[in-house]
């Protein structure tokens, strides 16, 4: 790939099998019971570390390198969810996703994405200035919603059980922007091989 070319990619934790048969499941429910939305696609169902919405392949490159280590020491687990999250906390809500609780694997996922900030400030690239708050997207919504569907969401999602995502590696995509939506092509992942207190195994 010429260096010189443009990228929209983000870092991820790539999403597991059987979490995401329960997600498809709990969002045709969704889809019947609730009002109009823009449901996102199991393909975009990421733990989204970092975004970028321009580099270039050069500083990919870079920062798939500088990750690198923080990646391979982070210690695989898993994680479970923790009900609805709900964008923005005040006002009408536009962003409807699923949240995760606090837990040692949540932890490393964390550090991971502050040490991903650290790298892209280095390298100079952009900086996202919002805490990390981990989170699955399952719709956009263009027309507010009323309270009782929000709360409806709310709802469902106390009431809907999960297995747990098994957290193993990290994916540095490439987001393309094609006409039947966004289409994420891995360029580097790196396996999570860390041991107990970061000690790789």
């Amino acid at each position: 790939m010429n260096d010189s070319v443009t990228l929209r990619a983000f870092l991820a934790v790539p999403s597991d099998g059987m979490w995401v048969e329960s997600a498809r499941g709990l969002q045709a429910r969704l889809k019947d019971a609730l009002p109009e939305a823009s449901w996102t696609k199991p393909s975009s169902w990421h733990l989204t570390l970092k975004f970028f919405e321009s580099i270039s392949a050069e500083e990919a490159r870079a920062f798939g390198a500088a990750i690198a280590p923080d990646a391979f020491a982070a210690v695989p687990g898993e994680i479970r969810t923790s009900g609805a999250v709900v964008f923005p906390s005040g006002g009408p809500a536009r962003v409807l996703g699923i949240g995760f609780a606090p837990s040692s694997t949540l932890e490393e996922i964390a550090r991971l994405a502050a040490q991903a900030e650290v790298h892209a400030r280095t390298l100079g690239l952009s900086e996202e200035r919002r805490p990390f708050r981990p989170h699955v997207t399952l719709a956009r919504l263009r027309r507010a919603w009323p309270p009782e569907a929000v709360d409806s969401f709310r709802r469902e999602l106390q009431d809907w059980t999960f297995p747990p995502w098994r957290a193993r590696s990290c994916v540095l995509y490439q987001s393309r922007l094609e006409r039947e939506g966004a289409v994420h092509v891995p360029l580097e992942e790196w396996s999570f091989t860390g041991g107990p207190r970061g000690v790789r195994a």
